[in-house]
């Protein structure tokens, strides 16, 4: 079986009320990343945040600083970053801090995600039997999502398209078909629990969903993800059916594993169920090669 991909979400818009083990400043997020990757993670996926509110902090200078904090000891990790998430500003600029790391060497993300979908994306409980909040949309028209594409391309930086549900998917066979997409289309599956409705159940079933509608029209590589919510319930499918995982703090506080564990501690479980189940995972130089990103210059990350 082809190796396994592991992206871990190191913080997303975690707080730390259910583990403190969620990395927000640039230093923590760096050491959490490099732990990551020694742990067995081939990528590494982060918000900016503020050291101390955890507020949200997508400006370039949070950005560059998480970067090469990375790559001072973990240079061959592959470097995921954000474009932010509910922004009330123009949404044309939400790459710019991506465009601008880009210019550099040293700062350039190897990989920027382009989420496929405008929706709705407020929390519900069911305990209350009703919204937690009522006007939260994340705005992403087809104008925007071409725009970003190309642009994000443009600076070397590898698009993963986010598929929420399948009208998600079948836009990515459009942008397939259109000649958007440089090289393998990287497609991550995602599902959502923990009251956010917007994406497909995480479990058996919301999974296959996603995976009847995938993409047939040339070369793609899948991961699968659960935003919030674990991906224990679709693990163990997304191995035997030959996709990736992206998994962490940032999605859920995995207290089932044991105490308070850190992003690495999760790290660990998966590579072991992964091997349990014969599949080895990815170098970060593997997974270069399965994506079409180029290999970093060992010069400038040194």
């Amino acid at each position: 079986m082809k190796k396994l991909i592991i992206d871990v979400r190191l913080n997303e818009y975690a707080m730390r009320d259910e583990n403190p083990n969620v990395p927000w400043s640039p230093a923590e997020i760096a050491a959490d990343a490099i732990e990551c990757y020694e742990a067995g993670a081939t990528s590494v996926h982060f918000h900016g945040r503020d050291g101390k509110t955890g507020a949200a902090a997508n400006d370039f200078e949070t950005y560059a600083q998480i970067i090469r904090g990375i790559r001072s000891k973990a240079p061959d990790v592959l470097v995921h970053s954000t474009l932010g998430y509910v922004t009330h500003e123009a949404a044309e600029r939400k790459i710019d801090h991506i465009l601008k790391l880009a210019r550099d060497p040293m700062t350039r993300p190897d990989i920027a995600p382009v989420d496929m979908a405008t929706m709705n994306v407020d929390i519900y409980s069911s305990e209350k039997k009703a919204f937690i909040t009522d006007d939260q949309v994340f705005y992403n028209p087809t104008r925007l999502l071409q725009y970003f594409t190309q642009q994000i391309q443009a600076a070397g930086v590898k698009t993963i398209h986010t598929c929420w549900n399948v009208p998600c998917t079948r836009t990515v066979q459009a942008f397939i078909e259109m000649g958007l997409i440089k090289g393998p289309a990287y497609i991550a599956l995602l599902m959502s629990e923990s009251g956010l409705l917007a994406g497909h159940p995480g479990n058996y079933k919301g999974l296959a969903a996603h995976l009847d509608f995938l993409p047939t029209n040339g070369p793609i590589e899948w991961i699968a993800l659960v935003y919030p919510g674990s991906i224990q319930p679709v693990a163990s499918m997304v191995i035997a059916e030959g996709g990736h995982l992206s998994f962490g703090l940032g999605d859920h506080p995995y207290l089932e594993l044991g105490g308070k564990p850190r992003n690495a501690d999760i790290v660990r479980h998966i590579v072991k169920l992964a091997r349990d189940m014969g599949r080895e995972i990815a170098t970060p130089e593997e997974a270069r090669a399965m994506l079409g990103i180029p290999q970093l210059l060992k010069a400038a990350a040194a």
